[in-house]
């Protein structure tokens, strides 16, 4: 398994790209390490892509998903935008994380498309930048 977290200047945004078979630890270990960057650079803005997670049963997934937003409350500022992008097969787990997260206090969207995600992050909106809920990505 690996991750990627790339900070970001222009956009103020932390990228965080999982690739791979994940152990939950190594998912702790990214999503701490990226919250860290956000706060120390003062930012809002996370954009998390795990279209390249590769878990046999999807179960796993989703334990990787609830593992990766369960505790990120205490980790990032009440105003970060976490836009989590899934592949398709994986927005029925997606979407019960979103609902975790959102208790848990964490503006978290998941989206098919990565350009989406991050236009939602910066705050920018459109009809095509719609978050999985669409039942088909674009």
């Amino acid at each position: 398994m690996s991750y990627f977290i790339n900070p970001v200047e222009a956009d103020q945004c932390i990228f965080l790209e999982y690739e791979g078979t994940v152990p939950p630890r190594q998912v702790i270990a990214a999503r701490d390490s990226a919250a860290g960057l956000l706060a120390a650079r003062r930012w809002n803005r996370i954009v998390a892509d795990i279209t390249e997670i590769r878990t046999l049963p999807l179960t796993r997934e989703f334990f990787i998903l609830y593992v990766l937003v369960r505790g990120l409350a205490r980790k990032i500022p009440p105003s970060a935008r976490v836009a989590l992008v899934i592949r398709p097969e994986q927005e029925l787990q997606a979407r019960f994380i979103e609902s975790v997260a959102r208790k848990d206090g964490v503006f978290l969207t998941c989206f098919f498309d990565p350009e989406a995600a991050t236009a939602w992050v910066k705050g920018m909106n459109s009809p095509d930048a719609k978050l999985a809920t669409t039942g088909a990505p674009p």
